[in-house]
C-alpha cells in the first residue's frame, strides 16, 4: 500500500506544481489556494508512504516522477522546448532514481542457501526473513508429500 501512498503523493505534487504555473505568480487566488491544498494532500500521503519505503528512496521516485511528469506536461500542455540537453538530464534522473532503489538494502537478496532478505519494519532494527526461490519451494512442496 505504501507505494500506491507515493503514487498518490507524486499526483498530488504534480497538480500542486501545475496549479502553481498556471496561478500566475499567485496572483489569481483560486488557484493559489487550491495549490497549497495540493501541496498539503501531497505531503500528508507521502507521510503515509514513508511509514514502509525508507525516507532516500520514497524521496527520490517523488521528486524524480515529479520532475518527469512535469517536463512532459511542460512540453505538451504549455508548450515548453524539449532540447536533446533537457531529454539527456531527464533520463539520468530517471536512471539515478532507479539506481538509488536498486541499491537500496531493501533491494537487495542475499546469495548464500538460505536465501533472505532484509526488511525494513517500524522498529530501528532491520530483521531477515528467509525467501525461497521458485524452485526451492517446489522442492519443499514435494518434500512434505
Amino acid at each position: 500500500m505504501a507505494w500506491v501512498w507515493l503514487s498518490i503523493a507524486v499526483l498530488f505534487e504534480v497538480a500542486g506544481t501545475i496549479s502553481m504555473k498556471l496561478s500566475e505568480g499567485l496572483s489569481k487566488p483560486g488557484l493559489a489556494v487550491l495549490m497549497g491544498a495540493f501541496y498539503l494532500i501531497s505531503f500528508g500521503v507521502m507521510s503515509l508512504a514513508l511509514k514502509e519505503i525508507p525516507v532516500s528512496i520514497a524521496y527520490a521516485i517523488w521528486s524524480g516522477a515529479g520532475i518527469t511528469i512535469l517536463a512532459v506536461v511542460g512540453l505538451f500542455a504549455f508548450q515548453e522546448p524539449m532540447t536533446w540537453l533537457k531529454a539527456g538530464s531527464l533520463l539520468l534522473i530517471i536512471l539515478g532514481v532507479a539506481g538509488l532503489r536498486i541499491s537500496s538494502p531493501e533491494a537487495k537478496v542475499s546469495n548464500d542457501s538460505t536465501h533472505s532478505i532484509i526488511v525494513y519494519s517500524s522498529s530501528a532494527a532491520p530483521m531477515e526473513v528467509p525467501f525461497h526461490t521458485f524452485a526451492e519451494s517446489a522442492s519443499i512442496k514435494e518434500e512434505s508429500r
